[in-house]
């Protein structure tokens, strides 16, 4: 027969607490900082995916195609780098409209998060919207 001991039976200690709510403040923390980024890079993907189904996107200007991703960035509060980060580039045969930015949030004291987004939507390939196809460094290096 097994015998049990309350004494044994006491729960977790004041140690045991202590570690478990630094570590669950250190992830509510890490949570709190990053999760706007991310919240907005997902109205980006959306914003793409819209934009990607709009029938006229091979005639619109890239002004166009600007204040259309403008207007859905607004409705859904979108603001700072992913509105600065916008490139349209014309090639001859498609569009490819991009969204590459970096994102760099303090996190504790002098501890930083960067973060890289890069949405891309080439108007040759809609289905394959948002994964970054192209490398923009070679575009970046002519200007």
């Amino acid at each position: 027969m097994l015998q049990f001991s309350f004494r044994r039976q006491r729960g977790m200690s004041y140690w045991g607490w202590l570690l478990l709510v630094a570590v669950l403040g250190f992830a509510l923390t890490c949570a709190s900082r990053m999760a706007p980024a991310y919240l907005d890079a997902r109205y980006v993907t959306e914003a793409l995916k819209v934009l990607a189904e709009n029938p006229d996107l091979e005639t619109m200007s890239a002004g166009q195609i600007k204040k259309e991703l403008g207007r859905f960035f607004q409705i859904n509060n979108v603001r700072g780098e992913p509105t600065k980060a916008l490139q349209v580039i014309r090639g001859a045969k498609s569009t490819l409209v991009s969204i590459d930015y970096e994102l760099r949030q303090p996190l504790i004291y002098n501890v930083d998060v960067v973060m890289k987004f890069n949405k891309q939507l080439n108007t040759a390939r809609p289905e394959l919207c948002c994964d970054a196809l192209v490398d923009l460094e070679q575009f970046r290096k002519r200007d």
